[in-house]
């Protein structure tokens, strides 16, 4: 009996043991949170315009406080490093910056240049990380050729549309001067012949296949081969055509009166002209015979040709 006794108190110690070692599993586990999230740096300077004639190229600070770009990198293409120098990379909040490329003194700006035929891709690093770059070379979507006269330029500072702009505003706001389209106006309006003269106020052809001409709520899309407009030059279109292919089916009222917009091939409006009850003044009448258009090619001013000048300088019309 003893040794029955004395086998119990073993055996009850022995499950014990087994209990004890155990490992504890939570039933209910916290999720893991995983790594913690990168804070996000907003950005607040830009390669905001490039001028490959005069070989400039211009840096926006876009926040309220000035910035120092002193030991900044710029990269052009894969080559080309260049390090802005102590003392010239001051740049005013909301101000701008412009270095001069090809230049032979390193210690004002880089020695690689910019091709406006070839194309480039300008980087901007700091500590090796990239703060901007534009990708203009010819072998991406998009590649813009940027003549003499001209820079490509983000439409509004610090934007992410790049566009064309004659003259450029290197030093200034992008906004101080028009891009491209809004040289592309309605220039002269033959109601009578149902004629719409658009002139090219810019320095080069521009073609304007896929955008659109409307007429109050109708809307004609302009094809190729009608759509090449040379530098200063006009193109025409005939209103009320049985072929759409070529011109608009809609006509223009000189009685009634017409709003007359241009669509570039996002669907924004790049030029109006109101000759309805809503403008101020109200209609302007256009008999036949005679035409409605600027007074000089592409000015503000809206005068009446008692000899009109379609498809020529309104300087040959006879006011």
């Amino acid at each position: 009996m003893k040794k029955i006794f004395f086998a119990i108190p073993v055996l009850a110690l022995a499950i014990a043991g087994c209990v004890k070692d155990e490992p504890y599993v939570n039933p209910n586990p916290t999720p893991d949170p995983g790594p913690e999230p990168t804070p996000t740096v907003e950005q607040t300077l830009f390669i905001n315009e490039v001028n490959c004639g005069t070989k400039q190229f211009e840096i926006y600070n876009a926040s309220d406080k000035a910035a120092d770009i002193a030991g900044y990198v710029f990269k052009k293409d894969d080559s080309g490093d260049w390090e802005v120098p102590a003392g010239k990379g001051k740049i005013p909040a909301k101000g701008f910056l412009v270095f001069t490329a090809k230049n032979p003194d390193i210690a004002e700006g880089p020695g690689f240049g910019l091709s406006g035929t070839k194309g480039f891709k300008l980087t901007m690093l700091k500590d090796g990380k990239i703060v901007d770059e534009i990708d203009n070379s010819a072998t991406v979507e998009g590649f813009k050729t940027v003549d003499d006269g001209w820079s490509l330029s983000r439409k509004t500072d610090g934007g992410s549309e790049w566009v064309l702009v004659e003259g450029g505003t290197m030093g200034a706001s992008n906004g101080s001067a028009p891009a491209v389209e809004g040289k592309i106006v309605f220039n002269e309006l033959d109601c009578g012949n149902k004629k719409i003269e658009i002139y090219n106020g810019t320095s080069k052809e521009v073609d304007l296949e896929g955008y659109t001409l409307c007429k109050d709520a109708d809307e004609w899309v302009i094809p190729a081969g009608r759509a090449k407009v040379p530098s200063k030059g006009f193109v025409v279109f005939t209103g009320k055509s049985a072929d759409a292919s070529v011109d608009p089916t809609f006509g223009l009222s000189g009685t009634k009166g017409f709003l007359l917009k241009i669509k570039d091939k996002d669907g924004k409006v790049i030029e109006e002209v109101n000759n309805t009850s809503d403008r101020d003044g109200g209609i302007v009448a256009i008999e036949d015979g005679k035409s409605w258009g600027r007074k000089t090619d592409g000015s503000d001013e809206w005068v009446i040709f008692s000899v009109p000048s379609i498809g020529e300088s309104n300087a040959k019309g006879t006011i």
